[in-house]
């Protein structure tokens, strides 16, 4: 897949633009089948009651032409969608990004840098090849290493992929622990020679075809490894130019379902039903360490606490965020997250020597000095400012004297690699391990404020050397040291926002990067 396919040319003279098209009730051997499988995500397949699946009459998707079908290489959320129905992925991440196996069917951990694993048997892509682990490693390989993969950061910490046999071999620059290792792995495998082909060959449940009048449609892919798909026999696919046609689109009728990931995107005009899933973007406040007195680990944390993100996800954000008091999706057990609590807050302020010398209703910092902050922001994103005004109300409010500044990306950059600021508002793509050592360890290229802690670089080490069954205890030890220190303040989670005119169908439950999870049990909504 060096050069970028696209199906451009399959489109030329089709008139799908009119009414969705109909005809999409499954056939009568798929209605009467009297069991199947599905796949659930999980790596085992699990048997499935054909009779309670209705197909649907009619359903249809957006492509964007101007983006291509490489599952590596696609950028758009129009044909990312289509590439997760043509595509599957050595594990796939659930609601809380916990990875669970899809073509994997076994890990072993070597060491913190080495780690064995064996795909699951009986599974075929839709030229009738079967899966082998040379077509893993192939597409492993071009993902961490082809210049327009998205996932060559993901895939940064890999220093080999091989195989041998029936076993591939994955060797680390870095430690990582095997449920690290395994969200990483969340990336499409197509098979080894179908680069050049016009649609990349896959294993997933539909396969793109050209139909007789023209049009580009999925259909299901009947050697699927999950089963017999009943729930639309053809799904159109619609040309758009970018994603303004597919909102226009949705607005008009003429899409089943669109997914928008920015969270600074209007809502689509006529979506009557929505939903929202999560994503690896984290809004935070970075912080300058070097900083008087944000060089305090308890005066970082006050803040913290004097950020009320569940009220920030509602309004500033819509309800397409998810509040994030630590870069964790969900917080385990024995963790205590800094919540909300301006009490609390005052507290350590106090032990930190901040609070009120001569009763003016400011705060003071030791050496009588206002506790004064200023706050800048790329002025380009209006969600950013709204928090940021909300956030400086409340710290206002509490005789913290805070200036909110937005400014233009370049001088946002240009502050922030000298220096020269107090707290920066960002938004960072995490991989999906979660993994933060670019912004909190010592060398990490987003450590803007030169945060620098043994204490937390010895809790990193320890989660990303530890095994299976030292793994929970090592991330609450991380998460519990992380709401110590705090050396950056995270805000929210962004979510996906997927909406259609019609009700979604029954069974609708999206995961993260599988917004069709357990398609084989979905069913038209009677």
């Amino acid at each position: 897949m060096k050069t970028r396919q696209k199906i451009t040319a399959w489109l030329a003279g089709a008139c799908l633009m009119g009414a969705l098209l109909t005809g999409c009730a499954g056939t009568d051997a798929q209605q009467d089948a009297g069991s199947g499988t599905v796949n659930t995500g999980s790596g085992e397949p699990v048997a499935q009651a054909d009779k309670n699946v209705q197909a649907v009459a009619s359903f249809s998707l957006a492509y964007n032409e101007n983006d291509g079908l490489d599952p590596l290489a696609c950028t758009s959320e129009e044909n990312k969608l289509l590439s997760q129905l043509c595509f599957e992925r050595l594990f796939l991440l659930n609601e809380n990004f916990e990875p669970q196996m899809e073509l994997c069917a076994s890990v072993q951990r070597n060491s913190a840098k080495s780690y064995t694993l064996t795909i699951r048997d009986g599974v075929k892509f839709h030229s009738g090849e079967q899966l082998k682990p040379s077509d893993v490693v192939y597409s492993l390989n071009n993902a961490r290493l082809r210049d327009d993969s998205t996932y060559q950061e993901q895939l940064s910490c890999i220093s080999s992929v091989k195989y041998s046999g029936s076993e591939i071999y994955i060797r680390l620059k870095t430690a990582k622990s095997e449920k690290a290792l395994e969200a990483l792995l969340d990336v499409p495998i197509f098979c080894k020679g179908s680069e050049d082909d016009e649609i990349p060959d896959g294993s997933g449940p539909y396969k793109i075809t050209k139909s007789d009048d023209g049009g580009i449609h999925a259909v299901p892919f009947e050697q699927w490894s999950g089963g017999v798909i009943q729930f639309c026999d053809s799904i159109t696919l619609q040309p758009i130019a970018n994603s303004a046609g597919a909102v226009n689109l949705l607005g008009t009728g003429q899409l089943s379902m669109l997914v928008q990931r920015d969270a600074e995107e209007t809502a689509a005009s006529g979506a009557k039903y929505t939903k929202t899933v999560g994503t690896s973007r984290m809004h935070y406040l970075g912080i300058n360490c070097n900083d008087t007195p944000l060089d305090n680990k308890n005066v970082r944390t006050a803040l913290s606490m004097l950020m009320d993100r569940d009220t920030i996800a509602q309004t500033c954000f819509a309800g397409r965020a998810d509040a994030a008091a630590l870069p964790a999706k969900k917080i385990p057990d024995g963790v205590k997250a800094p919540s909300f609590n301006q009490e609390a807050a005052v507290k350590l302020l106090k032990k930190a020597g901040i609070y009120d010398r001569d009763n003016d209703g400011y705060l003071e910092i030791r050496g009588g000095s206002d506790f004064k902050l200023q706050i800048i922001y790329n002025k380009q994103y209006g969600t950013k400012g709204a928090v940021l005004e909300q956030y400086a109300k409340t710290l206002n409010e509490m005789g913290i004297q805070t200036k909110v500044i937005p400014l233009e990306f370049e001088e946002c950059q240009s502050r922030l690699s000298r220096g020269r600021y107090q707290m920066y508002y960002g938004e960072y793509e995490m991989t999906t391990d979660l993994d933060l050592s670019s912004i909190i360890s010592r060398n990490g290229d987003r450590n803007f404020g030169d945060y620098r802690s043994t204490t937390m670089t010895s809790a990193l080490s320890d989660l990303n050397n530890a095994t299976e069954d030292e793994y929970d205890t090592a991330y609450q030890t991380y998460l519990t040291c992380f709401a110590q220190e705090t050396p950056i303040i995270p805000i929210v989670f962004e979510r996906r926002l997927i909406s259609a005119v019609e009700d979604f169908p029954k069974g609708f439950d999206p995961w993260p990067d599988q917004i069709f999870h357990g398609l084989g049990s979905w069913s038209a909504t009677s």
